[in-house]
């Protein structure tokens, strides 16, 4: 078991951050990051670890140090939250607090990005022991941040911190190391086969930025059109978006969508309850999958709808290998 952060430490980090006001939406959002932190640690045997929530985090999401982990306030309700909270933790776990070694300082960064390399894949494990997510899903979840990333410094949103590669770098470098997942891992932007070599350098390729606004499939429910196809892009697109046009009622709608890969396999069940309105016409509503948990199982996808338990529909999307 290793030792807990002195207390000085933690007084001196909480001087520096300040004290931050949460949402009840916040506050639930730092407890499951806590718990998290938690059953990190009592699943690996290691001591606790201090988690502080901060909003003066500039340019990251999250950070480790001397076994206190800080997280930025905005990070609560990312969709990225749960690999950076990983990623960090894997740097804990790693004992990433250790002194650098080298003798200059281009050593020193050599080494720090190793360590960021290797908390990428650890962040895998510990989403698959810690969350139970099945290994394509905690791969691709970890791949969706650093895509983000990579989005974010194309766009000169942002600058990469020192210690870090290329965000393309590090994502090639992460889905090399699981070998095992290759079949949808290969064609992804900055996945094992989609780098070139140009004279001896490795250049990352283009990636298309995200899709603006509503990027997904549009659909009107229960049947009264034929069935909606449409083709999404596992690099390009964030999410999948079923519309559904839901035909008003004098009492609240329980509307379910289930989500079936290529396979046949029940990947995604989505609940919403449409309220009565008095307003004339058909309620717009939306069921809304996030890519990382489509992007490990390419091909013809079937969205299946009921309300109230009854059939309203079923539809179909192609997600590009």
């Amino acid at each position: 078991m290793r030792r807990l952060a002195a207390f000085a430490w933690l007084i001196a980090a909480l001087a520096a951050a300040g004290c931050v006001s949460l949402t009840p939406a916040q506050e639930r959002a730092a407890a499951e990051v806590r718990a998290m932190a938690d059953d990190t640690t009592r699943i690996y045997d290691v001591s606790r670890i201090s988690v502080l929530v901060g909003s003066n985090v500039d340019g990251v999401g999250g950070s480790y140090r001397r076994g206190l982990f800080t997280l930025s306030t905005p990070m609560l309700s990312s969709r990225h939250r749960d690999s950076i909270v990983a990623h960090e933790l894997a740097h804990y776990l790693l004992e990433h607090d250790r002194p650098l070694h080298g003798p200059l300082a281009l050593d020193m960064q050599r080494e720090q990005e190793l360590r960021e390399l290797d908390a990428n894949a650890k962040a895998v494990e510990i989403l698959v022991r810690v969350r139970g997510y099945r290994e394509e899903q905690a791969l691709s979840l970890v791949y969706d941040h650093l895509l983000g990333f990579h989005r974010l410094v194309a766009d000169k949103r942002t600058v990469i911190p020192w210690g870090h590669r290329a965000p393309c770098e590090e994502m090639s470098d992460l889905l090399r190391r699981f070998p095992a997942h290759r079949a949808w891992t290969d064609d992804l932007p900055c996945g094992p086969s989609a780098a070139t070599t140009v004279s001896g350098v490795r250049r990352p390729p283009a990636i298309t930025p995200p899709h603006e606004g509503a990027s997904g499939l549009l659909v009107r429910e229960p049947s009264s059109l034929p069935r909606a196809l449409g083709a999404f892009d596992r690099g390009r697109d964030t999410q999948v978006t079923l519309r559904l046009a839901v035909h008003p009622a004098d009492r609240p709608l329980s509307v379910v969508s289930r989500w079936y890969d290529p396979a046949g396999i029940e990947r995604r069940v989505v609940s919403r309850t449409v309220e009565p309105s008095a307003e004339a016409g058909d309620a717009w509503h939306t069921h809304s999958v996030a890519m990382w948990e489509l992007r490990p199982y390419p091909g013809q996808w079937t969205a299946t709808v009921s309300v109230d338990g009854a059939p309203a529909g079923e539809y179909s999307f192609t997600l590009a290998r």
